[in-house]
């Protein structure tokens, strides 16, 4: 399975990327488990990525953490709190 991500705002800022693709050997995986994933990183990277801490869309529709991410699908992440502050 193959995905997009894309980072706005303060999660691009602190962590120094705009977007990045990225295949998993199976499919049908939960926002959840793909931020835990991003989280294995590093400490910056669970900071940052923590769920309390950013908003996801998946295909530019607000979704929930138990949310399916299918193949070819694009992935946004906003900081929740830069978000509420606009």
């Amino acid at each position: 399975m193959n995905i997009e991500i894309m980072y706005f705002g303060r999660p691009s800022e602190f962590l120094l990327v705009t977007s990045e693709r990225l295949s998993f050997p199976y499919e049908n995986i939960s926002i959840k488990y793909l931020l835990a994933q991003l989280m294995e990183r590093g400490e910056r990277w669970a900071y940052e990525l923590e769920g309390s801490q950013v908003i996801c869309t998946i295909n530019e529709i607000a979704a929930n953490f138990s949310d399916v991410i299918k193949d070819g699908d694009e992935i946004a992440i906003f900081s929740r709190k830069s978000f509420f502050e606009e």
